[in-house]
């Protein structure tokens, strides 16, 4: 059957996760969606970056949130992957959206409680103004954070990370909310977690996944859609 592949922080296998050159990388290998972390400057800005510190993926220390976007802006974020990444920065989602324009799915994830509350309307505020509503989606392990979005965007795609077996919370939190899609970890997931989801109306999105046969048995499992940091490795796959 067909599925969707995710590009996770961009090809993240291949460049540094979280910037425009592993955004580019997913882009040329074909990949369909990509997925990216955000959270907020210090003031106020969408930054794109997953770890709520600096530390390793950039040359600088301490908090995302205690930076401002210029500060953030001005650190390396490509040299601790490779030399040739030297130079690299934090996107700002705006520019990663104007990046990927139509040309995929855009997974969208808040990242950090610390934003709750704070970072959804302006998520909702940008993705409306952008008139990217129909081909980005937002996804948190946070309740919170899908309930934010959900009452700051009626109109949003939602999906409910989860690191358990979904049975657990993230089904019933996914229809709470009206979410699309509940994604867990790839070990929670079976046939039954599959069947369930699809009975109650849910796409099944697995991350992250980067060995073939893992893939393989997924997609055999009939999920709708895999994050690889290596999205190349899911050309020419199939049940």
């Amino acid at each position: 059957m067909a599925f969707l592949g995710i590009a996770h922080r961009g090809a993240s296998g291949r460049a540094p996760e979280n910037t425009h050159a592993a955004f580019a990388a997913a882009l040329a290998l074909g990949a369909e969606a990509i997925e990216l972390d955000v959270q907020l400057s210090a003031d106020g800005e969408l930054v794109v970056i997953h770890d709520e510190t600096l530390e390793r993926t950039t040359d600088g220390a301490g908090p995302v949130g205690d930076r401002t976007a210029a500060e953030l802006a001005a650190l390396d974020a490509g040299s601790w992957f490779a030399p040739e990444y030297r130079g690299e920065r934090i996107p700002l989602l705006a520019d990663v959206i104007a990046q990927v324009r139509d040309r995929v799915t855009l997974n969208v994830e808040i990242k950090s409680a610390r934003d709750l509350g704070v970072i959804e309307p302006k998520l909702a505020a940008l993705v409306a103004a952008e008139r990217a509503t129909e081909w980005v989606v937002f996804s948190s392990f946070h309740a919170g954070a899908v309930r934010g979005m959900r009452a700051s965007a009626p109109w949003a795609r939602l999906g409910v990370l989860c690191d358990e077996d979904p049975r657990t919370r993230g089904l019933a939190l996914a229809g709470e909310v009206g979410a699309e899609l509940v994604i867990p970890g790839r070990r929670w997931v079976d046939a039954r977690i599959v069947e369930e989801a699809h009975v109650r109306g849910y796409d099944v999105w697995v991350w992250t996944v980067n060995e073939p046969g893992e893939i393989r048995r997924l997609i055999a499992l009939g999920v709708d859609a895999i994050f690889s940091d290596y999205p190349e490795r899911f050309s020419g796959l199939s049940t």
